[in-house]
């Protein structure tokens, strides 16, 4: 498996910086700030890993990429005015297809496995908080901090 898909998911980690960083500054409901910001340590850790494996490959990444992170911005601004519940509602089904592909890749790779293994591991840690914030509040913490503890510095 080639090297686009997660050049693609290294751009996706860049959109979520910017996405869930709009949540944690604007959002209405500050008890969840904390949430958002674990979920912007998550994409930090991921887009920090495969910025630094193409670097070890001699592949060229950007640290910065203004089109994505505008629309990250730009998303987020639609779904500020959600309350909680249904920002989740909106949440699940637009992160489960990423969740659903990446794991796929992650099965499907012929190399670059670890990078495959990580971007599916950060998706699903996601997806499964998401979910587990739906059914009840502040559960899916935990699964946010469990990957920051594998992968973080």
């Amino acid at each position: 498996m080639s090297l686009r898909p997660l050049h693609a998911a290294y751009l996706g980690e860049l959109y979520g910086i910017a996405f869930f960083t709009a949540f944690a500054q604007k959002y209405s409901d500050d008890t969840h700030i904390y949430k958002w910001q674990l979920l912007i340590q998550v994409e930090q850790i991921t887009a920090k890993r495969l910025k630094s494996y193409f670097d070890s490959l001699g592949i060229a990444c950007p640290a910065q990429d203004p089109a994505m992170e505008n629309k990250g911005w730009q998303d987020a601004e639609k779904w500020l005015p959600l309350d909680w519940p249904a920002l989740l509602d909106t949440l699940i089904p637009w992160v489960e297809p990423y969740a659903r592909r990446y794991r796929e890749d992650a099965a499907q790779a012929t190399e670059h496995h670890e990078m495959y293994a990580l971007v599916q591991a950060h998706e699903d840690a996601i997806f499964e908080f998401l979910l587990a914030e739906r059914n009840t509040t502040d559960s899916g913490i935990p699964l946010l901090q469990a990957f920051i503890a594998r992968y973080g510095d």
